[in-house]
């Protein structure tokens, strides 16, 4: 019984080691069928850690239909001929991966030069190539026929096995460990599925869900035929655009907004298949192509909502005026005056909420006003209207409600539509209306002060012969003498003055007034917390900035971006629990598309610390926001912008200025000749996160969806007028 268990046990160690032989055997077929011995082209030359040189016959060249630069080969010491490779840890049991970068120089090119010079020399006289049978003998044709290639090393696939089920997998390395000088190595030029798995490769192992097709391997544009066994599908994976950033240059016509659609569609349809990955996006769309159907597209990306009904609300347009195409787009105003504050001091948070839309009106205008430089406009930039802490004080919030009746009144004056009668009531005391009624500009208003209301026509009037009253010895007598009674506190104040020098001359009211157009009355909510609320619930919105002032867009789409990552900022630092978990939660994955990134990114010598483009460009990862921006500009942005930029699409550019600048990250040095060479609109050259190197791209044509054409889409409103939002005439 005894030599029958050691008999058992003995089978069955032979059997666990059959067994454990099939899996390496097996795992080691996972490199030799990267090997298509068909597809041999020749035989290594040199190696070092950096490049290789192989030499190459033409006839070889002729049966794997070429070898353009660019081309990816592997190098292997597996010969189909040879003894078979068993062993994972063999050291043949690995491919070297190679890409043609030009021509290499051969020992024997001085004497072939000679040689070809002298037979086309004689071929001049008749009507024949050199390399006809009559011309030369064939045994010089086949010399003259070999060429040295030299080859960019990108690195190494080898097999290793994991830790937690010791299962052998392909991995991938970017460079080699080691060269041996002595020995050969067979080169191969990959197609089909074998060239699919390399240049489809990951970081993360590929074939993810989230993997989605974007075009095909396309090493020239004079190879159009996108059925070669070389064409193969190429994918990007959308976790690669996740809290990363994303840089799409060329020229116009070259392919980025193609680009821009594709990867925003794929990251939208994450949602179908995986209902936890909702990744919200912000597009501000300048020529109107992302939210509008158009002859380019026969459709535009706002269509996704009509693909699932379950997408229907996931897909949101603003603009500045409606469309009669896009029934739901969301209108790009609100009121300037906001809600009206109570006599009596409320909590802060109802404060705030009431006068939310009027701050924002207050900062359009500030910014519109920023590149002025004349004291007075700063003065009146400066006035604040809001307040940190609650105010309890019925003395202060009096104070504070008199700035607001300067601010409002000057928004009337300037032109902005109001409604309702401005309250006065308490604002001016007994004393300095009695000097007013002293005033040949202001004694016709001191009845309706004692009145305690006037019309916001009429208050627009009184507050501009405010600002020049204030400067009289009258008025300072009396500032003077308040506050030698109230503890050397002056009845005005800094902000209260700095609102009244508004008046000092013509250009701030101009300004002002070219603001207008994104004021509202009826709105009772500023659209920048509902952008944001969107986005951050994974939503898709696009912000339709085709009409309107450029710098007003521009203005538009500062705020709601630093908005946003004020947002995401404030979940990064005042994080949630996961109630089943217990885990910290992450600020919601966000992503936003800046178009024209050079009018947008601050300029290689400019401060960038006040530019919420460099901040999210720089500092967004970390809350979880990704960005997408496009130029045919790369030079004119911050060098440390482009060296945290993970994702790389790169169309054709059209000087070496910018060629040089794209030259010094990665391996796009490779590519430099063929960026400025080839002006092919779709042929962009793409590194992405979790790939190892760059890849050579013919894009596929974004496919647009279509809007239903039964006139359900259509706007049914009978309202008309621009200031109503209708495109105006």
């Amino acid at each position: 019984m005894r030599n029958s268990g050691h008999r058992e046990a003995g089978f069955l160690t032979q059997i666990g080691e059959e067994i454990s032989e099939e899996k390496e055997t097996n795992a080691v077929d996972v490199i030799t069928n990267l090997i298509q011995p068909d597809q041999y082209v020749g035989d290594l030359l040199t190696l070092d850690y950096e490049t290789a040189d192989i030499l190459i016959h033409d006839s070889h060249r002729v049966r794997v239909n070429g070898i353009p630069f660019g081309c990816l080969l592997i190098a292997s010491r597996i010969t189909p001929d040879g003894p078979s490779v068993t062993d994972p840890t063999d050291g043949r049991a690995s491919l070297l991966l190679l890409r043609v970068s030009g021509s290499a120089r051969l020992n024997s090119d001085i004497d072939l030069n000679k040689t070809r010079f002298e037979i086309v020399q004689r071929s001049n006289d008749t009507e024949q190539n050199y390399d006809d049978a009559k011309q030369t003998d064939q045994f010089t044709l086949n010399l003259l026929r070999y060429a040295g290639v030299q080859c960019r090393v990108l690195g190494t696939f080898r097999l290793y096995q994991t830790e937690s089920n010791s299962v052998w997998q392909l991995h991938f390395g970017a460079d080699i460990d080691n060269f041996n000088a002595g020995q050969g190595m067979k080169i191969y030029k990959p197609n089909g599925e074998s060239l699919s798995k390399i240049v489809n490769y990951r970081s993360n192992g590929g074939n993810q869900p989230s993997n989605t097709r974007i075009g095909c391997l396309r090493y020239s544009a004079s190879n159009r035929d996108d059925k070669t066994p070389e064409s193969v599908p190429i994918e990007i994976a959308a976790d690669d655009f996740i809290a990363q950033r994303t840089a799409l240059f060329g020229m116009t016509r070259t392919g980025k907004s193609n680009t821009t659609k594709t990867i925003a569609a794929a990251l939208f349809k994450l949602r179908l298949n995986h209902s936890k990955m909702r990744v919200g996006q912000l597009i501000f769309d300048p020529n109107g192509e992302y939210a509008n159907d158009n002859p380019q597209d026969q459709g535009c990306i706002r269509n996704l909502k009509y693909e699932n009904s379950n997408f229907a609300d996931d897909v949101h347009t603003y603009g500045s005026y409606k469309h009669p195409f896009d029934k739901g787009r969301h209108i790009t105003k609100f009121n300037f005056f906001g809600e009206y504050e109570p006599l009596s001091p409320p909590s802060k948070e109802v404060l705030d909420s009431k006068l939310r839309t009027l701050y924002q009106g207050k900062q359009i205008i500030n910014d519109a006003l920023a590149e002025e430089n004349a004291g007075y406009i700063k003065a009146f930039c400066n006035a604040d209207l809001t307040t940190e802490v609650e105010v309890r004080d019925h003395g202060e919030y009096k104070r504070l409600r008199r700035r607001l009746f300067v601010y409002r009144s000057i928004l009337a004056e300037s032109g902005f539509d109001y409604t309702g009668r401005a309250n006065v009531n308490g604002l001016f005391r007994e004393e300095l209306r009695n000097l007013m009624a002293q005033s040949e500009d202001l004694k016709q208003y001191v009845p309706l002060l004692n009145s305690g209301e006037m019309e916001w026509e009429v208050a627009g009037n009184f507050v501009k012969e405010l600002a020049k009253w204030v400067t009289a010895n009258s008025f300072k007598k009396f500032d003077s003498d308040y506050a030698t009674s109230h503890d050397g506190r002056n009845w005005s104040d800094s902000h209260f003055l700095g609102l009244l020098r508004f008046y000092d001359d013509t250009r701030a009211r101009s300004v002002a007034q070219s603001t207008r157009v994104w004021h509202d009355l009826s709105s009772t909510a500023d659209y920048a917390d509902a952008i944001v609320d969107q986005v951050r619930d994974g939503k898709l919105v696009i912000v339709d900035q085709l009409l309107g002032d450029p710098v007003m867009n521009r203005q538009a789409a500062e705020r709601i971006a630093r908005r946003l990552f004020q947002e995401q900022q404030r979940s990064f630092s005042q994080p949630t629990i996961d109630s089943k978990s217990g885990e910290i939660v992450q600020p919601p994955p966000v992503i936003v598309y800046a178009e024209e990134a050079h009018t947008l990114l601050p300029k290689t010598s400019e401060d960038d610390s006040n530019n919420i483009w460099a901040r999210i460009a720089k500092e967004g990862a970390k809350f979880n926001i990704g960005m997408v921006y496009s130029t045919q500009e790369p030079s004119s942005l911050q060098t440390n912008i482009l060296k945290n930029t993970e994702n790389w699409f790169i169309a054709h550019l059209n000087n070496t200025d910018e060629t040089n600048q794209i030259s010094k990250f990665n391996d796009f040095d490779d590519f430099k000749s063929s960026i400025i060479n080839v002006a092919e609109a779709g042929l962009i050259k793409i590194r992405t996160h979790s790939s190892y190197f760059t890849v050579p791209v013919h894009m596929d044509l974004f496919k647009a969806p279509t809007a239903p054409r039964n006139g359900q889409d259509q706007e049914t409103s009978n309202d008309s007028g621009e200031q109503k939002g209708q495109l105006p005439s």
